[in-house]
């Protein structure tokens, strides 16, 4: 009878699992092949779930000595050149326009660095309030880390250029996690009262 038991909730733990999947973090990279030489005005792409948008200049490529890491990074424009607006901006979402959490990121000066580098970030939430904020890193080596504390259920996030000088911005290892659906938590809860049921069956056998 107790083999049976276990086995039985094993399959409804399975079950509930499939059903509603629990937030997990990912990494995005930009180290996918399909994004080799991605370069145009105004770049669209999409990767690892989530959807890149620039307003004018992006490219994915390898990061420049010795502001990278020695894989792939996103590097953006400082200004937008179509528009003759004073910044860029690179707006990233989920591709099924669900929420996420932002955990952290890498960032660093680009091609043309010669000052600190200063970029500004924005996160919008479902309702259209946002958070907003600056990161910023002297000239040096690597790819300086970043964590954000409170930046959840997010709908996307903006990322500005260069707000001191002329030279690009690198970014690289955005650790993001995806926010479950209501009615997947909903899923998830009543097969745990499933669950429960069982095993106090199980108890009075």
């Amino acid at each position: 009878m107790k083999t049976s038991i276990k086995t039985t909730l094993s399959a409804l733990a399975a079950a509930v699992g499939c059903s509603a999947p629990l937030a997990y973090a990912d990494t995005i990279t930009f180290d996918n092949a399909d994004l080799t030489s991605v370069a145009v005005r105004p770049t669209i792409f999409t990767t690892q779930g989530f959807v890149f948008t620039s307003l004018d200049f992006e490219l994915v490529g390898g990061g420049v000595a010795p502001y990278s890491n020695g894989t792939n990074v996103l590097k953006f424009a400082p200004h937008d050149i179509v528009s003759g607006s004073e910044t860029n901006a690179v707006t990233f979402r989920r591709q099924d326009a669900g929420l996420f959490n932002l955990n952290s990121l890498e960032f660093s000066p680009g091609d043309y660095a010669g000052n600190d580098v200063r970029m500004g970030i924005k996160g919008v939430f479902a309702n259209g309030s946002t958070v907003s904020g600056f990161v910023q890193a002297h000239n040096g080596g690597g790819l300086t880390p970043v964590d954000f504390e409170g930046w959840t259920n997010l709908a996307s996030v903006v990322l500005t250029g260069n707000l001191l000088s002329q030279s690009y911005v690198q970014v690289d290892n955005i650790n993001v996690t995806a926010v479950p659906e209501p009615a997947s938590y909903a899923m998830l809860f009543a097969g745990l009262g499933l669950l429960g049921l069982v095993g106090r069956r199980a108890r009075r056998a």
